[in-house]
């Protein structure tokens, strides 16, 4: 299992969010999964992130995908990631592996 979790929390100006993260767990069954990739989302901006929770570490999201692979989750990551960026949200909290960090936003 990685060392440090793998999440990472956009914003689009519209106020929509998207939260994405990675976690590890042994699968229940000989057909399970052992690494899956979450997100937790409002498009309408409506419903604002409990700010200071390890959200992270929830075990679901609101909607879930399994792989069998470390490196399989964290390629889904990085393409959900690049997905957010591209139709204009910015990378609030946490990072994508592979990728140079932004510069924290302006407070």
């Amino acid at each position: 299992m990685r060392r440090h979790p793998v999440y990472a929390l956009f914003r689009h100006p519209d106020g929509s969010w998207y939260r994405l993260w990675i976690t590890h767990a042994e699968p229940k069954t000989e057909r399970g999964h052992p690494w899956h990739v979450h997100a937790t989302y409002d498009k309408t901006g409506s419903i604002a992130p409990v700010a200071g929770t390890l959200w992270y570490e929830q075990p679901y999201g609101m909607s879930n995908w399994d792989f069998d692979s470390e490196a399989e989750a964290l390629a889904a990551f990085r393409e959900r990631a690049e997905e957010r960026l591209k139709h204009g949200y910015e990378l609030r909290e946490g990072a994508i592996p592979g990728r140079e960090s932004p510069p924290p936003p302006d407070t």
